[in-house]
């Protein structure tokens, strides 16, 4: 393979054995690994953990943040080490994710495809087995070896350093959640294509998620804490502002169905409605640029 591929992976107060074997995993699979860690609390943990991997000569670096700067920002300085360091792909991750046997092998088999940005695994959640449905997924084509998606989660995925640096960086303002679908969205408006590689699964942890019945139907109940509620909600209403000048009724039902979902399902439901409601406010308050853009092309 001439392509020369990078390994970026996103710390925030990682469990070391389960980071160790990531780390592992990816030493298997010959690529350099470069770890960006964002003022984790367990920091000389992780420092330890780098320590003994360069003894046991991984090709590993660790860049240190002061403070927890988002995952886009530190995507961005992987992405960056990964330029500057002559590669041509990152294989991203988070610590929420354990890289499969071949993963790389079976990914960078499409690389080669006209205009490809990005290549992904499928995405199993390691609690309940389920797959993460990306938006433009066609379940028909299961069979295929591959398909073409709309937007794909980051951990898992093979990212093109030169659409990266053509499409202009992760967004650092969304700081963690949209982070990786309002990337695809101007990858594909850059004539970038987001593949999916369907042989190969890879299992996330995708926040805490449950399945819980609603009524008729079965929904996922994420759990996730208040803090992830408020920038889901907020960056939700920001990107679509961004990009279609609209806040729209998916997001209006998407918004009162994670509501209703915390009052029925989940714990500390004072704290992550408050969340939630604040996200909206500031959601709508700093997409204001984007709400006044079509008055000011006129």
């Amino acid at each position: 393979m001439s392509d020369k591929i990078a390994a970026g992976i996103v710390l925030f107060n990682p469990n070391i054995k389960k980071l160790s074997a990531v780390i592992d995993s990816l030493k298997e699979q010959l690529i350099n690994i470069c770890l960006v860690d964002n003022a984790s609390d367990n920091i000389s943990e992780v420092e330890q953990l780098y320590e003994d991997k360069k003894s046991e000569k991984i090709d590993i670096s660790l860049i240190k943040n002061s403070e927890n700067k988002g995952i886009a920002t530190a995507l961005n300085q992987i992405m960056n080490n990964a330029l500057h360091n002559g590669f041509d792909w990152v294989l991203c991750f988070d610590q929420d994710s354990l890289p499969p046997k071949k993963l790389l092998s079976e990914l960078s088999k499409y690389i080669g495809l006209n205009n490809v940005g990005i290549v992904s695994p499928r995405i199993m959640d390691i609690h309940t087995g389920r797959y993460l449905y990306n938006d433009g997924e066609d379940k028909s084509k299961e069979s295929l070896d591959y398909q073409l998606i709309d937007k794909c989660i980051t951990s898992g995925s093979l990212v093109s350093v030169k659409a990266w640096s053509t499409v202009g960086r992760y967004d650092e303002y969304l700081f963690i959640d949209y982070v990786d679908f309002d990337f695809c969205i101007r990858m594909r408006k850059m004539g970038y294509k987001i593949v999916q590689a369907n042989k190969i699964v890879m299992k996330h942890e995708l926040g805490n998620m449950k399945v819980k019945r609603l009524l008729f139907k079965k929904v996922a109940v994420m759990n996730h804490k208040a803090m992830r509620k408020y920038y889901m909600t907020r960056n939700r209403i920001y990107c679509e502002y961004k990009y279609y000048n609209r806040f729209g009724l998916r997001n209006l039902f998407g918004i009162i169905k994670t509501i209703i979902l915390v009052i029925f399902y989940e714990e500390d439901k004072y704290k992550k409605i408050k969340a939630i409601m604040k996200g909206l406010s500031d959601g709508m308050k700093d997409s204001k640029k984007f709400r006044t853009r079509k008055k000011n092309e006129k």
